[in-house]
């Protein structure tokens, strides 16, 4: 004998919200999912972060650039600032430990404050490799502050093919976007998608790179006055969605950051010379990470002889004295950095 038995259709998501034990927000994110990459960002896997220190932690040249009107990497690893004709200074600095505005326990923010304000002021960080970035991505970051004159800040990006590169234009600068700050910490979210690099060619004086900019004084904005902005905790990740904020172990984040730039503490280290030659000493500086080129070197010894360098390499550096200065002096490192940004 055949029993046949039939129930009217349900909602299998309904019922599973009536479960004694729910799948929880995390779970219904993955139910949303739209694709792997979605999944992964919904429950906070994989290495999410394209940028470097977006905490902040790691400060190798000075934790207060001082006043300056120029532009470059002026003081927190990794960010490079445009002047443009502007006044302004970089300070590192710290959260109350029991402080709950800014989440993920971030111990320091950058306090970039503008004295004497231009047009296209600007900060941000250069990706290595333009190809890098493609496809959507989602920037997040916490800011306060006052707004420049006019009002209000932009988030524009860069893509830099190199000298001779993009048979077009070596660079394309592309606006998401805008932002007002206020006294009060807040968090900002930009989704977009950079111009899709399908036809163009990298230069022959670099591999080019994506520049991620948090913020840039509008080029329609003249006004010279003052002005100042906190930010914290910036991540760049794939995808539409902002998720936590990838803490990454901090020996991690310094070796990321000493690809590019190596200041070591020479007055702990006190490297001496050696003798290779009976009229000769060399001084040898090993690297802790390989750098992204061969880096461009500034060393200054103690004593007074004269230094030569001999060799700049991805993973050390070489400096020798001249002749008759082996004997007698002084003959250690006492300051040292080796340079390879973008």
């Amino acid at each position: 004998m055949t029993v046949r038995v039939s129930k009217p259709e349900f909602n299998l998501r309904e019922k599973l919200s009536e479960l004694d034990k729910p799948t929880g927000v995390k779970g219904l994110d993955l139910m949303r999912s739209d694709t792997t990459q979605d999944a992964r960002s919904f429950i906070s896997a994989d290495r999410r972060n394209l940028l470097i220190n977006g905490q902040f932690d790691v400060w190798q040249r000075t934790t207060d650039s001082g006043s300056t009107t120029s532009s470059g990497y002026m003081s927190s690893d990794r960010w490079k600032s445009n002047a443009s004709g502007g006044t302004y200074q970089i300070t590192r600095q710290e959260f109350a430990l029991d402080q709950t505005e800014v989440p993920d326990n971030p111990r320091y923010y950058l306090r970039f404050a503008v004295t004497t304000g231009a047009n296209n002021i600007s900060l941000g960080q250069r990706i290595e490799g333009v190809e890098n970035v493609q496809g959507e991505v989602t920037l997040s970051f916490w800011a306060k502050g006052t707004n420049p004159p006019n009002g209000y800040f932009d988030k524009i990006d860069r893509q830099d093919f190199g000298t001779g590169g993009n048979s077009v234009s070596s660079v394309v600068d592309t606006g998401y976007g805008t932002f007002r700050v206020t006294p009060n910490w807040q968090k900002f979210t930009f989704t977009f998608t950079p111009p899709s690099i399908s036809g163009k060619t990298l230069g022959t004086t670099h591999s080019g790179f994506y520049e991620c900019q948090i913020f840039r004084q509008p080029a329609a904005d003249n006004g010279t006055g003052a002005y100042t902005i906190d930010i914290a905790n910036v991540q760049l990740e794939v995808g539409k969605n902002a998720t936590e904020f990838q803490k990454r172990p901090i020996g991690e984040e310094v070796a990321l950051c000493r690809r590019y730039f190596y200041k070591p503490d020479v007055n702990t280290l006190l490297w001496p010379a050696y003798q290779y030659h009976e009229s000769y000493k060399m001084i040898v500086v090993c690297f802790q990470v390989e750098m992204r080129i061969a880096p461009s070197c500034n060393f200054s010894m103690g004593g007074s002889n004269t230094w030569t360098t001999y060799l700049n390499s991805k993973d050390h550096f070489k400096a020798y004295t001249g002749s008759n200065h082996a004997n007698g002096g002084s003959h250690y490192m006492s300051a040292f950095t080796a340079t390879a940004e973008l």
